[in-house]
């Protein structure tokens, strides 16, 4: 691991001359939810100015794709919109690659998942929504009674999600037959300024664990989210490839077990002191870590001055 405003010129442009893509986390690189981080939309413009392929990489499926890419727009992010990558498009086409479409799917999750699921031709299945009599009958009743057209249970970030919603998954995950994707699996959300949001990954254990089941999962770190983005992308050299995040586990995981490049900020989850006392599996390990994105667009600045004085000399 090496701070990348460490290395020398040379040094940098090996650097950004060893990948043509790069694949980018959004919450706590970009913005951290409440507010942009400064210098991120200049590097996204520096890579861009330099050659590079950007792809936006996010697990958060609270906003519909068009929402996302408005607001990163509005922010002045220089993006488009079928450069992101969200679970909920990853769900869509690994149902539709496994021929899983006549099927009805029930959702934990937001508003904006079930509608691009719908708007995809796929049938919702919801239940009640509110607070239910507080009585076990009536908690049988919504929640034991299987419906077998339901082929397909997806559990996701959902801020509504309460002891029936999860309880109805699990009737649905006793038949073997019905498929079990997941989207999100991080168990802490970074708001910035130290604030951290309960993550879904703790209530997706508790299904694998009342039902004995592991879900698909289709968002990272899973290897079955890098098939989408190298099928979707026709990326063929994954070395090639620079992922940048600011979560060890989910970022520098998931760059690990693609063979991306890693290089990790520490303006979201990550801290500094994390680097200092290591906990994390070996192959975690970033190749290169900054501050924030605004460190790379001063470092490309820089090499790209260095070149111009050259040249006049």
């Amino acid at each position: 691991m090496r701070d990348l405003t460490t290395l020398n010129v040379q040094e940098l442009e090996a650097f950004f001359n060893s990948f043509d893509t790069v694949l980018s986390d959004i919450d706590g690189v970009l913005w951290n939810v409440l507010h942009s981080i400064p210098g991120a939309t200049d590097a996204i413009s520096s890579l861009k100015k330099i050659n590079k392929r950007v792809i936006l990489v996010t697990n958060n499926t609270i906003r519909t794709t068009s929402t996302l890419y408005k607001e990163l727009k509005d922010a002045g992010f220089d993006i488009e919109e079928n450069s992101l990558v969200t679970p909920a498009l990853a769900m869509v086409s690994y149902l539709r690659k496994h021929n899983i479409t006549d099927k009805k799917i029930y959702v934990i999750g937001m508003t904006p998942l079930k509608d691009l699921l719908r708007q995809a031709g796929f049938e919702i299945v919801d239940i009640p929504a509110g607070r239910i009599e507080e009585s076990i009958q009536t908690l049988v009743a919504l929640t034991t009674v299987d419906d077998e057209d339901v082929g397909v249970v997806i559990a996701d970030a959902d801020v509504n999600r309460n002891y029936v919603k999860l309880q109805k998954a699990v009737t649905f995950l006793q038949r073997k037959d019905v498929v079990f994707l997941s989207g999100a699996t991080d168990e802490k959300l970074s708001l910035g300024k130290g604030y951290i949001l309960l993550g879904p990954g703790y209530f997706l254990k508790i299904l694998e664990d009342m039902t004995g089941r592991k879900a698909v999962a289709l968002a990272k770190p899973s290897a079955n989210l890098n098939d989408y983005v190298v099928d979707e992308f026709k990326i063929k050299d994954l070395s090639r490839v620079l992922f940048v995040g600011d979560s060890i586990a989910e970022d520098m995981g998931f760059a690990a077990s693609c063979g991306y490049k890693k290089l990790l900020v520490l303006s979201g989850l990550a801290k500094k002191s994390a680097l200092e006392k290591w906990e994390f599996p070996e192959e975690y390990k970033p190749d290169f870590y900054v501050d924030s994105l605004k460190s790379v667009h001063d470092l490309i600045v820089r090499v790209l001055e260095t070149k111009v004085t050259t040249t006049k000399k």
